[in-house]
């Protein structure tokens, strides 16, 4: 079933068959010593605190079992509010928070010729990831956090970051930033045309 996981109706894996013919001290060989180090502090968080923390929680966990002081936080300017409490927690946890809005710079979409959501604005600064990885960088973050940029944008994101990127919050307009709800309803399942053949 490689490359076919989704449709696994056993996921056998999790009990120890192996059915990609990859040998285990090859596929442990393709990890890096920081790869394996962060594997061993997100082992740990997972085995220590399994469904007793929030995400949140979780990334302070992680970063303080990485030894991390630095924590960068890229966050939608539509999660402003939810960004403050992000950082007072991080900060309460002992972090320097260090953050860059999905605005800064506020290059005017027009110079891309990049689609206004208001058309009769006069200046609709665009998103602007890069920048965000960039100023990121330049003060030192050693971990990167995404919190609610848009699709693609946190592809650019996470691609320009100098250090490991995890992701807070994923951004869902409709669905309260809460992705999975578009499968966990039935109403948008079938809305989707996704629903079981048995499901109402």
């Amino acid at each position: 079933m490689k490359n076919k996981c989704a449709s696994c109706p056993t996921h056998a894996c999790y009990q120890g068959k192996n059915c990609t013919g990859i040998d285990h001290e090859d596929i442990i060989a393709m990890y890096t010593p920081e790869e394996r180090r962060i594997m061993e502090a997100a082992a740990y968080v997972e085995g220590t605190f399994y469904s007793g923390l929030t995400r949140l929680q979780e990334t302070a966990e992680f970063a303080k079992a990485m030894g991390y002081k630095k924590l960068g936080l890229a966050f939608c300017l539509g999660l402003h509010d939810e960004a403050h409490y992000i950082e007072r927690y991080l900060q309460s946890q002992g972090f320097e928070v260090l953050s860059a809005c999905c605005k800064n710079c506020s290059v005017p979409k027009s110079d891309l010729g990049l689609t206004q959501v208001n058309p009769k604005a006069q200046h609709e600064a665009m998103c602007n990831p890069k920048m965000q990885a960039h100023f990121l960088n330049e003060a030192g973050a050693e971990l990167f956090i995404s919190c609610g940029l848009c699709v693609g944008h946190d592809a650019i994101f996470s691609a320009n970051c100098k250090g490991p990127v995890t992701v807070l919050v994923a951004k869902d307009r409709v669905l309260a930033h809460n992705p999975l709800g578009a499968v966990y309803s039935r109403y948008w399942k079938k809305k989707l045309k996704i629903q079981d053949p048995d499901e109402i």
